[in-house]
């Protein structure tokens, strides 16, 4: 995959994650990513990882049929019948640069649910000990995530 996006968003360089990691995983979001034209190899894990039932919820303007349906050219039973895997749980066509306004819209609901959780004193909806052990920038995100569109 082009690393571009995670060398300048997330300060690394290269993919932190391989796919092998997509076998246990419990959902799959994906923003902007177009597997079929870009990275054919992936279809075969996306594949697999629909057929073992985990969600795969996609954002992009683009409308990759192939995120749709998919058929394996590694599986006799769909290349004897002519038959597809559904791929994408939930296919969201964003505008260009929408994907920033759902994460923020992703990013609310959760810091949303996360509040009220803690107002009905059962321990919240975020993992506290893995935030705080691996990553920075919580309280940023929460108030980006309360700004309206448009406002940096």
């Amino acid at each position: 995959m082009c690393h571009e996006a995670t060398s300048v968003g997330f300060g690394v360089g290269k993919g932190t994650v391989t796919l092998k990691d997509f076998g246990h995983v419990d959902a799959i979001v994906s923003f902007g990513h177009n597997p079929g034209t870009k990275h054919p190899r992936m279809m075969s894990t996306l594949h697999d990882a629909e057929r073992r039932g985990v969600p795969i919820i996609v954002f992009n303007p683009l409308k990759e049929r192939v995120l749709e349906r998919f058929a394996a050219p590694q599986d006799p039973i769909e290349m004897v019948t002519l038959s597809s895997t559904r791929i994408a749980s939930a296919y969201h066509q964003v505008r260009v640069g929408g994907d920033l306004a759902a994460l923020k819209g992703i990013m609310k609901a959760v810091f949303t649910l996360d509040a009220e959780s803690l107002i009905g004193e059962e321990p919240g909806v975020l993992d506290r000990a893995f935030i705080s052990e691996h990553t920075t920038g919580i309280d940023a995100s929460r108030l980006i995530s309360k700004r309206p569109p448009g406002m940096k």
